[in-house]
């Protein structure tokens, strides 16, 4: 394998967490096992069990990458929501292959809303096969071995086409919270695009807070909430182009006063 650049994507928490430090052990073990330093791995963290997140994250940086073929994507979000009766063996949601149309690849667990944001720009979405139980760490002790065949050999490994159990992205939903508190949010710029310079009462967790609708975040005077526009978004293969806006205070945290909202919770907005 030439050099190759993988992001790990995962809800174990702090980076610094012990768990993150396992998984890398494991996916060097696979992914370079003659230890030639081709491998160079990335860690993000995403809220625990948050899959819309997660596919936030995972479509914001694989959709938009121009590493092509050299960048590879290994996602680990597994709350295990897709069957909530005591599960056998730790089972869980099943590990599936993606290649978009831009060459990168993603290995992930298919869980709520963790490849919703990639669909459309996947040329194919592929079950793959391996152990779906076992280990109550399947992102130490299957999926990493599973991760380097798919990408090495994957003939052996890949299985059926699942696109069709891939959701579509929810609208009106926050998505992710960036280090500022400033909330990503599937919301069609276009609808809130006509009431620029009007106040807004907008609804998040049960919270309100009066926002005025601008052409972009700082378009409020410091310490004002504001919605607009934000600096999120991908086209995908058919010329779409998805965009979001952003639920900001100027120089302040908007979610910290939202109660700091997990990715999916509806918004909702009416005049003031």
């Amino acid at each position: 394998m030439s050099h190759t650049l993988v992001y790990v994507i995962a809800d174990y928490g702090d980076l610094h967490d012990l768990a993150f430090a396992e998984v890398t052990q494991s996916l060097y073990h696979e992914l370079d096992p003659d230890h030639q330093g081709n491998l160079t791995l990335k860690l993000y963290a995403v809220p625990p069990f948050d899959t819309v997140a997660t596919g936030f994250f995972l479509a914001q940086t694989a959709v938009n990458s121009r590493l092509g073929g050299r960048q590879k994507f290994y996602v680990n979000t597994a709350p295990r929501k897709d069957d909530l009766k005591p599960r056998v063996k730790n089972a869980g949601e099943g590990f599936v292959y993606a290649r978009l149309h831009n060459g990168c690849e993603i290995c992930a667990v298919n869980s709520g809303h963790s490849l919703s944001f990639i669909r459309d720009a996947a040329e194919e979405i592929r079950e793959i096969h391996c152990a779906n139980e076992g280990s109550q760490f399947r992102s130490r002790d299957i999926f990493p071995r599973a991760f380097a065949q798919a990408l090495k050999t994957p003939e052996a490994v890949l299985g059926e086409d699942v696109r069709d159990t891939v959701p579509d992205v929810p609208e009106d939903i926050v998505c992710y919270t960036d280090g500022y508190g400033n909330m990503k949010c599937a919301i069609n710029p276009e609808k809130i695009m006509p009431m620029i310079g009007k106040d807004l009462i907008v609804e998040i967790n049960g919270r309100q807070q009066l926002a005025r609708v601008a052409e972009g975040i700082f378009g409020v005077a410091d310490g004002q909430y504001c919605i607009s526009p934000g600096s999120s978004g991908w086209s995908y293969p058919d010329g779409r182009r998805m965009a979001f806006c952003e639920v900001v205070k100027r120089g302040g945290n908007a979610a910290r006063a939202f109660g700091r909202p997990p990715g999916g919770l509806k918004i909702t907005w009416r005049e003031a």
